[in-house]
């Protein structure tokens, strides 16, 4: 490889060898040092390559495809040879406008079908996966570098968008892939998916997670396939993950869980036949999802197994074993105080404002069901005096001092009653009448429970259906 020429390069590329273009020095470190001493030259002996120099070198070469020449393959290669004379190997900084400039200008060479690039998209998804990780880096270093906080993520992902924009949909006369059969998918097809995930996580690194909506609304028409089965199982489950995060950040709790218990579950069978080394990027994987199923659980009602999640991610069952024992005694006051306690890890996740909507609601039903199991249903008069719960209140939110009010305590007052009851009426989560000249709800009279508090998850489902546009992932 030391004796690798530009010669031997133009001639790989004129062969479609396009691997010869990884700009990852561990993979192709040499090839990319014998094009850099070739390049450069001798600084006194006038050999050195100016931009001007590469650009008529690499036009001289006559790339021809189809019959045509292709501007922006050229301008690509002459790009990665520019890469090649002036990448510093040593730091990362000096070098990333070069690559960056490379990665660009080959997704340009992606955006127009009616050239033969079906050849490049593998070099596209390796040099993504190595740009993003480079960005990564970049960002990390925002503030020592003097850059726009995201600055390097937020470029790769507008090349990765316009790469996905590129995409057509797929045509009438099409039917053999429209109907499912991957046979004969162009490549760029072939990665949608991958470019869908990767959009889609790269908005919400930079903070922008409702870029999202456009790329899970245009997905399945761009999509020649009918089949979501057909993506390789691991980007159905990245994307089922990432469909939830986004359901759950627009407070749609039911179509978030479906499609997290989803991704967990597949995600639970390849563990069981996965080998050792593969298992610690699996858990990785288990506990990201877990990180928004259990608190989507918890808002439909349902617990988690503690012992089960312990196995997985012991300190995330630890976290959620309190608040699920809160939850279920109706103790408010806890409630805010885990709320509180974890108020920074919640907010990072987008989690915060959407417990607190939907969780003190779950611990108030939780709590007046005790009311009823003790008081109403054993004295048989369906009635539940204001006052009765009004204590309950009392005990569960205990003493408030002005100066302990915040975002999390500010609605919570043991003579809020009529407001408690009311809402639950409205959410269909209590089955009752208020009444409040008498101070009294008045519920049926029956020893079964679930006739006057019926299902969380039931009524939550009645009441809000999934999403019928994402019925094909299950297709």
């Amino acid at each position: 490889m030391m004796d690798y020429s530009l010669a031997q390069f133009y001639q790989d590329v004129s062969n479609g060898a396009f691997q010869v273009m990884v700009v990852d020095l561990d993979l192709n470190g040499q090839r990319i040092a014998a094009l850099q001493r070739e390049l450069q030259g001798r600084p006194n002996d006038g050999h050195l390559m100016d931009d001007k120099a590469l650009e008529e070198a690499v036009e001289s070469q006559d790339f021809r495809f189809n019959g045509r020449g292709w501007t922006r393959f050229n301008i690509m290669i002459t790009s990665f040879l520019q890469f090649c004379r002036d990448v510093d190997p040593w730091s990362l900084w000096r070098s990333c406008d070069l690559i960056f400039k490379f990665y660009q200008d080959l997704g340009n060479c992606l955006l127009n079908d009616s050239y033969p690039i079906d050849p490049l998209v593998p070099l596209f998804t390796e040099l993504t996966n190595y740009v993003v990780n480079l960005a990564t880096i970049l960002d990390a270093n925002s503030v020592k570098l003097n850059t726009r906080p995201h600055q390097f993520l937020s470029h790769t992902s507008a090349v990765i968008s316009k790469v996905f924009n590129s995409v057509k949909p797929p045509r009438t006369s099409e039917d053999d892939v429209s109907n499912g059969n991957a046979v004969g998918l162009p490549e760029k097809q072939r990665i949608l998916l991958y470019l869908v995930n990767k959009l889609n996580n790269l908005y919400f690194r930079i903070k922008s997670p409702q870029l999202c909506s456009n790329i899970f609304k245009n997905f399945k028409p761009k999509a020649m396939t009918s089949s979501f089965a057909q993506y390789p199982i691991r980007e159905q489950i990245e994307y089922r993950y990432l469909l939830g995060r986004y359901y759950l950040l627009n407070h749609r709790v039911t179509n978030a869980f479906v499609q997290l218990n989803t991704a967990f579950s597949q995600l639970m069978l390849i563990a069981m036949t996965a080998g050792p080394d593969s298992q610690p990027q699996i858990r990785r994987n288990l506990s990201r999802i877990l990180r928004y199923l259990v608190p989507a659980g918890l808002m439909l009602g349902k617990s988690p197994r503690i012992a089960y999640l312990s196995e997985i991610d012991p300190s995330l069952s630890e976290k959620y074993a309190s608040l699920l024992h809160h939850m279920r005694n109706g103790n408010i006051r806890a409630l805010n105080a885990w709320l509180a306690h974890h108020e920074n890890s919640l907010r990072r996740d987008h989690l915060l404002l959407i417990l607190l909507e939907k969780l003190p609601m779950i611990c108030y039903r939780n709590l007046i069901r005790t009311v009823v199991q003790t008081c109403t249903i054993p004295q048989n008069t369906g009635k539940i005096p204001y006052a009765q719960i009004e204590a309950a209140f009392k005990l569960s939110i205990g003493e408030l001092t002005p100066e302990k009010i915040d975002i999390h305590t500010a609605i919570h007052r043991p003579d809020n009653v009529e407001n408690v009851l009311v809402t639950l009426i409205n959410l269909g989560l209590l089955r009752g009448n208020c009444f409040p000249m008498l101070r009294l709800c008045v519920v049926k009279k029956t020893q079964a429970i679930r006739e006057i508090l019926p299902s969380i998850q039931e009524r939550i489902l009645a009441t809000f259906p999934l999403n019928s546009e994402d019925s094909w992932l299950d297709d």
